[in-house]
Order: C-alpha cells, then sequence, then structure tokens
C-alpha cells in the first residue's frame, strides 16, 4: 500500500508506489539530540538559554523543528525569530495558526526557564492563542517575545506577543506553565 499526495492534498493510498504527483513538495531536515535527562537538569535556566543564543547549546528539537531562533534572553523574559517557509502556510498562503501556536508554546517554556531554579521541569498547563491578524510570509521573520506575568511555588504565567516586520502584533497569548520544583 502506498501513501502519496492525492489532488488536493488528501493522501490517495490506492496509487502506485512510482507515481509522482509533480506539485508536490518535500520537506527533509534533522535536528540536534537531545540531552540525557542527567545532562539537562544541571544547564537549566538563564545560563543554559545564554548558551543556546551563544551557539554552544542547541533549541528543543521541537522549537528547532518549527524554525525558531533564541534571540535574547534576560530574567523573565525571552525574544525569538521565525521565518516560516511555504510548509508552514495555510491553504490561504498565510502562516498557519498551529505554526504559530507552536512558536508561542515555546516562548512560554523558554520564558519559565529565565525565572526557575535549575532542576525545575515545567509542562504547559493552558495556552490561549488570540489571532490578531494573518502572518503573510513576506512579513517574516516573526518576532516572538514573551514575559512572565507571574512566577508562583506550582504555576508560571507568561504573557507572548508575536509580531510581524512592520512590528504590528499578528498574535498574543497567555499561558500557564505547571512546575515540578525539586
Amino acid at each position: 500500500m502506498s501513501a502519496t499526495a492525492g489532488r488536493f492534498g488528501g493522501v490517495d493510498h490506492d496509487a502506485p508506489f512510482d507515481s509522482v504527483d509533480p506539485v508536490t513538495r518535500s520537506r527533509h531536515y534533522s535536528w540536534p539530540p537531545l540531552p540525557d535527562a542527567a545532562d539537562r537538569s544541571p544547564h537549566a535556566g538563564l545560563d543554559a538559554l545564554r548558551a543556546i543564543i551563544a551557539g554552544e547549546r542547541h533549541l528543543s528539537p521541537g522549537a528547532y523543528s518549527l524554525g525558531v531562533r533564541l534571540t535574547a534572553a534576560e530574567e523573565g523574559a525571552v525574544t525569538m525569530t521565525a521565518e516560516p517557509a511555504e510548509w508552514a502556510l495555510n491553504n490561504g498562503g498565510t502562516v498557519h495558526g498551529g505554526i504559530v501556536s507552536g512558536w508561542v508554546d515555546s516562548a512560554l517554556g523558554y520564558a519559565t526557564a529565565t525565572v526557575v531554579e535549575p532542576g525545575t521541569g515545567y509542562s504547559t498547563l493552558d495556552l490561549t492563542v488570540r489571532y490578531i491578524r494573518a502572518l503573510r510570509l513576506d512579513k517574516t521573520p516573526a518576532t516572538i517575545r514573551a514575559e512572565v506575568e507571574h512566577a508562583g511555588r506550582s504555576t508560571c504565567v507568561v504573557q507572548v506577543r508575536v509580531t510581524d516586520t512592520d512590528g504590528r502584533t499578528c498574535a498574543s497569548a497567555s499561558g500557564v506553565m505547571m512546575l515540578f520544583r525539586p
């Protein structure tokens, strides 16, 4: 059984293996391996983010696959950029909301890392994304800015804004990260 793209983007399971759709594009990429858990804990926090910016460490595989770059990190805030390609577009020709949501979720985690002690784990508990205007490919790279609003004992609340190259807000978001303290 094969699984080639059908005429309208669906999967045609009855098409022969050698059939080629002339409008199909491919995306091939690789990512650095995730460090062992023992290697992650002592490097968590703001120092780890600064090492990522300096090119000494890698982003998470998920963030790496979404094409984001961490460009600034300070206590309570991070800034990332993302320059999506055609694969990230929806049928309307603008960046798919799920891609934007992925950027936002990554920013939540990285912002949280700036305010917790090394060894603290965290995971998204709640995420609300408000799409304000479509993000067009010609208005990228997008800037994703995340700021910690509150860091408590068990949760961290983060606000995120996604802007285009004109500085216009394309999405705003709020999220809550659950903290797993050592």
